[in-house]
């Protein structure tokens, strides 16, 4: 009997393990690899950018802030979407094809004029 009286069956009183715990090393990992890349891309890039584009330095600066603090946001804005109107599969899908689409738009029109 539980605490309101009703008798509950054995296999309701089991406890079950906790299944994300065995995950949680891979998404640290990632995490961490992601953050290393994103760093080194970063300083590589504003030399990229100054060199190749001969941007600025104060231009180059500010196009890398702004992309640093977009990628940083969008996984708020994944998740809002995500938990009240999609699903994580649908935005998954949305998210890889638009950060496709982005990344193309950038890399052909926006640096090529």
């Amino acid at each position: 009997m539980d605490e309101e009286g009703t008798v509950s069956s054995d296999s309701t009183m089991r406890r079950r393990k906790p299944l994300g715990w065995k995950a949680m090393p891979y998404i640290l990992a990632n995490e961490t690899l992601e953050r290393l890349a994103s760093f080194g891309l970063t300083s590589n890039f504003m030399v990229y950018m100054v060199r190749e584009y001969h941007m600025d330095q104060v231009q180059a600066a500010a196009l890398i802030n702004t992309w640093s603090a977009l990628t940083n946001f969008a996984p708020i804005i994944g998740a809002f979407i995500s938990d009240s109107c999609t699903g994580k599969f649908v935005t998954i899908v949305f998210g890889s094809i638009s950060e496709l689409l982005v990344k193309h738009f950038l890399m052909f029109f926006i640096f090529n004029s």
